[in-house]
């Protein structure tokens, strides 16, 4: 609540922009528009900077540089958010030029916005200015329908400012809202964004959402993105560290939109559809190991460049050195997102790590490309050679270097059966069990079960490559550049890479690689639009060496790092305008 001024400047808060102040019932978001954040105005503007409208403590940064929260030396709470939906453009667009804790006066530059990007993309930018602690307060809200100047127009007015007391405790909420969500023993995990606390539930229906609204210092209850979320505003940090403490939840069930990988802030709110999901589970799941994974297709591009340019023998020490230093990622490729997956998944790191290294463990590797015990499903499409048994069942062994989808399918078995035998095994037998029971059934799973499921896939892809090359080398290329990337993702382009030696052994000459360079080439210009584009130095640090990773046939990085974030973008990659570009490329 708003503390007693010593002067008049200490209640002065002041339009942040130059423009037209307008009711917050014009902003096209209902957290807005219904004042459930707190009383406040909208401004429409045009300038590219947003100014501090009062003298204080900047208190909150976004994450996705779309928001601040400001407490001013009287004691106000303020939240300026930019923009509708602004936050899934995961700070593309904006800049914050500000700290926590920065000391700021009227008129300090906060935001920075590149206009020319927002009106590419078609973002609303009405900018929204609320008290956030203002419930007690006796305040009123000026300018709205007027035109207003930024640092001089008042737009909050104290007229009777209630004192501050002591530093208003959260113990209290914190414990109402654990026990309305249904208990300690409902959650999965919780973190937190700008604005709200966030739950993964087992059941959400045991959560009292009336209860929790009615609670003193909870603003609303929203059910979005498979998540609880309680709206709690700038206190939010304060009240998640209560709920932490009063849960005694365990390392792997907690984490905020600083640290934790799991989630994007605010970034899984209502609109998430299936493959929204999925492709926002994929970018969680490849940002952790996204920095290691540009240094390796980095040092790949430069070896091809040394090897092409005939500066570097292949077989030279040197070479093989850096080869190892660039190729162990991807060989070991399954235990890195192993590692990720896990934390994705809310299970300790080491179960991921194991589990991935068990793929790659090298007795498995030369058992898979050993003798031939039999073959199921011999004569048909779906025949796979068994190399040996576990307990009398068949394993199909595979290589799974380089692979994606089996770890990540058996990490997330692994995820439930840690959190099946958590919750069922007493107490005292857990630290030995757990993780006994866990990796003695996710292992065989998934090399029984995910690893041929993997190998049909590709066998399929294969077969369907030849079919298509066979019938019509047009048709092959439309659709090899369209899902050349798709089969990256997914680790699936192992099944058409051995074809290239394939057909220059048998034919002295290859068809299959320049079909697949529309995809590459249509991957690599997107890359390229978004260094042009996004003016932001973290952003182009990324993009950079994904671009030069992918000139030189890695695309790897392009593809996690930034086209898989860009949801919009990967849409565009897929759209149908892009498959004539495909056509022509192949001269279809």
């Amino acid at each position: 609540m708003f503390a007693q001024s010593k002067s008049e400047d200490n209640t002065k808060i002041v339009a942040p922009v130059t423009g037209k102040c307008v009711d917050l019932s014009q902003v096209p978001d209902e957290m807005f528009a219904k004042r459930t954040m707190g009383d406040g105005a909208a401004f429409i503007f045009s300038g590219d900077t947003i100014f501090s409208p009062c003298a204080g403590t900047v208190k909150m940064t976004a994450k996705t540089d779309h928001a601040v929260g400001l407490m001013s030396e009287g004691g106000v709470e303020l939240l300026i958010h930019v923009g509708v939906d602004t936050v899934e453009l995961n700070g593309q667009g904006l800049e914050t030029l500000v700290k926590q804790e920065q000391h700021v006066e009227i008129g300090t530059p906060l935001l920075k916005i590149d206009r020319e990007f927002m009106e590419k993309k078609h973002v609303n930018l009405i900018t929204s200015m609320v008290v956030t602690n203002g419930k007690n307060a006796k305040y009123k809200i000026s300018g709205v329908g007027q035109d207003v100047e930024q640092g001089e127009s008042e737009i909050i007015i104290g007229t009777g400012i209630v004192k501050k007391g002591k530093k208003k405790g959260y113990a209290d909420l914190a414990q109402k809202i654990i026990e309305n969500v249904g208990s300690e023993q409902n959650v999965i995990n919780v973190f937190h964004c700008v604005t709200r606390v966030r739950f993964h539930l087992k059941d959400e229906k045991k959560a009292n959402d009336d209860a929790i609204r009615n609670l003193d210092g909870v603003m609303d209850v929203v059910h979005g993105g498979g998540q609880y979320q309680v709206v709690i505003g700038p206190a939010v940090e304060d009240v998640y560290n209560e709920i932490i403490k009063s849960g005694n939840f365990k390392t792997e069930q907690i984490g905020n939109d600083k640290n934790n990988d799991n989630e994007s802030v605010e970034n899984d709110d209502e609109k998430k559809g299936l493959l929204n999901a999925f492709l926002g589970l994929m970018s969680s799941i490849f940002m952790p190991v996204l920095g290691i994974l540009m240094a390796s297709g980095m040092i790949k591009a430069l070896l091809s460049l040394l090897t092409v340019s005939n500066l570097l023998s292949t077989k030279s020490g040197t070479y093989i050195l850096l080869s190892a230093v660039g190729d162990a990622l991807f060989y070991f490729f399954p235990v890195a997102l192993g590692w990720s997956s896990a934390k994705r998944f809310g299970i300790k790191e080491m179960y991921g790590i194991t589990l991935g290294a068990i793929l790659v463990y090298p007795t498995l590797v030369t058992a898979a490309a050993g003798k031939t015990l039999y073959t199921l499903f011999a004569g048909s499409m779906f025949s796979m050679p068994v190399k040996m048994t576990f307990l009398g069942l068949p394993v199909v062994l595979q290589s799974y270097s380089t692979t994606v989808i089996p770890i990540i399918l058996i990490v997330w078995i692994a995820s439930l059966l840690y959190k099946w035998f958590q919750s069922h095994l007493a107490a005292v037998m857990r630290p030995f069990f757990v993780p006994f029971l866990t990796i003695l059934i996710a292992a065989p799973l998934g090399l029984m079960v995910f690893g041929p499921i993997a190998m049909l896939l590709q066998d399929a892809i294969s077969k369907i490559v030849i079919a298509l090359i066979d019938f019509n080398p047009g048709i092959a290329g439309l659709v090899l550049g369209t899902f050349w990337s798709v089969l990256v993702v997914f680790g699936l382009h192992w099944a058409v890479i051995p074809m290239f030696a394939i057909n220059i052994a048998q034919n002295g000459y290859d068809i299959i690689n320049p079909l697949i360079f529309a995809g590459a080439l249509a991957s690599m210009g997107s890359v390229l639009a978004i260094m042009i584009l996004d003016k932001r130095v973290k952003e182009r640090s990324v993009a950079i060496p994904a671009f030069i990773s992918s000139f030189f046939g890695i695309n790897e990085p392009a593809l996690y790092g930034v086209l898989l974030p860009r949801k919009k973008v990967m849409y565009k990659l897929f759209g149908c305008r892009y498959w004539w570009c495909h056509c022509w490329i192949c001269g279809f």
